[in-house]
């Protein structure tokens, strides 16, 4: 199999190699904020200098490079899988609204989203499965999270996961996790540039202390909370990264040989942050050629876009960014389903996100060349003015040389305008409504017992929290 790759470079090695001297000098001179006292005591036993009084820890040069061959000795990535080829996977990130851009309206999120959701996501081929849709507006806000967290271990195979919001919901979402061994996924993110906060290391500790592992994102905005250069904002965000996998290593034990950020623009006639800008396609590249210098994984906010609705815009710039980030040899875009810059979730976006990732990885697959896939013989035989369509090698061979397409259209022209309505947004919205019949009651992956359980676990939380 010769999966497709490519060297893309916005970077030189040189520049490389200066992003990485100057973010070295900013976590060894200026540092970062970690207001909690325990994480400083971990990391001053990990070499890191500490101002208990500022609560800013700062990384000297020798500590970091210690830091990035531990994480290349053990999990990192080489040149040798970077070039094996690696499908793009998308996740889902939870949303404060849902859009209908059926009716091109939008309206908070309830639960009766987050079920429809569960029942929709396996029919997605390219979407991580565990995943919750929206913020229920119709749950107490304090305890969202662990209302999230019961419908997910309840109705996913396997549990999901979904942001954790307040170090008193954690404790609830961790008892769930080990009445039913399922596990969750803890993000442990900056405040740009150069902050965590108390609560975010908190929920940390006590996820590391549950025996779990934690991602990193760090989202630094250009002209916002990073310079408006390109250069100067990468080197914000390297300086996060690397600050973020050091903490991980403190507060777990174990390195994460992941290099992941949702770096943007900011756009200077709204003032917002703009996810489709073209400048996204420069932080994916860029991304990828850190993550390789560090031996690491790499991920970006990339596949995204600022469009409301599924149009030509949404189209173009994802899969600009997308195919970008493919080839760079990156792991992981930015979560799908979104309309516009986390404008909402819309689930007619989520399954056109799914389409055209299966596209993408058909793609990146490549395609094999032996003696059985040139035919040389069946060519020979056909000969001049035959055609294939009978032969069984065509048969074959039919599964593994196209792609099967469920919602893009390979319509003639007479056969297409015949239903002027049945667009790629109208296909989008009919497969949704399929698939999702019946999903008001979904039924339960656990046993009664353990449906108990959780409901006990819930009832807790809310005695606790939704007053």
């Amino acid at each position: 199999m010769n999966h497709l790759h490519a060297t893309l470079e916005v970077l030189s090695q040189d520049e490389i190699e200066l992003i990485h001297q100057k973010t070295a000098e900013i976590l060894e001179k200026t540092g970062i904020s970690v207001p909690n006292d325990r994480v400083l005591a971990l990391a001053s036993e990990m070499g890191a200098v500490v101002d208990r009084k500022t609560q800013v820890m700062r990384i000297p040069r020798a500590v970091l490079n210690d830091l990035i061959e531990e994480t290349r000795r053990q999990g990192g990535m080489n040149d040798r899988e970077f070039h094996t080829g690696h499908k793009l996977g998308g996740n889902v990130s939870t949303q404060v609204y849902l859009v209908d851009p059926i009716s091109r309206t939008r309206r908070l999120g309830v639960m009766d989203d987050v079920l429809k959701g569960i029942a929709l996501a396996p029919h997605l081929k390219n979407i991580g499965k565990g995943f919750a849709t929206v913020v229920p507006s119709d749950v107490p806000s304090r305890m969202s999270d662990v209302a999230l967290y019961r419908a997910l271990y309840q109705y996913v195979e396997g549990g999901g996961c979904t942001y954790i919001l307040t170090p008193e919901s954690a404790r609830y979402i961790l008892e769930m996790s080990k009445a039913t061994g399922y596990g969750i996924f803890y993000l442990l993110e900056t405040v740009s540039p150069f902050q965590f906060q108390p609560k975010s290391l908190e929920m940390a500790l006590l996820v590391a202390e549950a025996g779990f592992g934690m991602g990193l994102a760090p989202m630094v905005i250009s002209g916002a909370s990073g310079p408006i250069t390109a250069a100067g904002t990468l080197t914000v965000a390297n300086a996060e990264v690397l600050a973020s996998l050091f903490l991980i290593r403190c507060i777990t034990g174990r390195p994460a040989a992941f290099y992941g950020h949702g770096t943007h623009n900011m756009d200077l006639r709204s003032m917002t942050c703009s996810f489709g800008n073209p400048g996204q396609a420069f932080f994916a590249i860029a991304s990828a050629q850190m993550a390789r210098y560090y031996g690491m994984w790499a991920s970006s906010n990339s596949a995204l876009t600022d469009a409301i609705l599924p149009d030509f815009q949404a189209g173009f710039e994802k899969g600009v960014t997308a195919t970008m980030s493919a080839l760079c040899g990156a792991v992981a875009v930015g979560c799908q389903g979104i309309a516009g810059a986390d404008q909402g979730f819309s689930f007619e976006q989520l399954v056109i996100d799914d389409e055209w990732l299966g596209y993408l990885n058909y793609l990146m697959d490549g395609f094999t060349v032996t003696e059985e896939t040139i035919a040389a013989g069946l060519i020979e035989e056909v000969g001049i003015g035959g055609n294939f369509l009978a032969e069984e090698h065509t048969v074959d061979h039919m599964a593994d040389s196209r792609h099967t397409d469920r919602l893009f259209g390979r319509d003639a022209w007479s056969d297409a305008i015949r239903d002027p309505g049945n667009d790629l947004l109208a296909r989008a919205h009919k497969f949704v409504e399929e698939k999702t019949r019946g999903y008001k009651t979904p039924e339960p992956r656990l046993s009664p017992e353990l449906m108990r359980e959780l409901d006990r676990i819930y009832a807790a939380a809310e005695r606790e929290l939704a007053n």
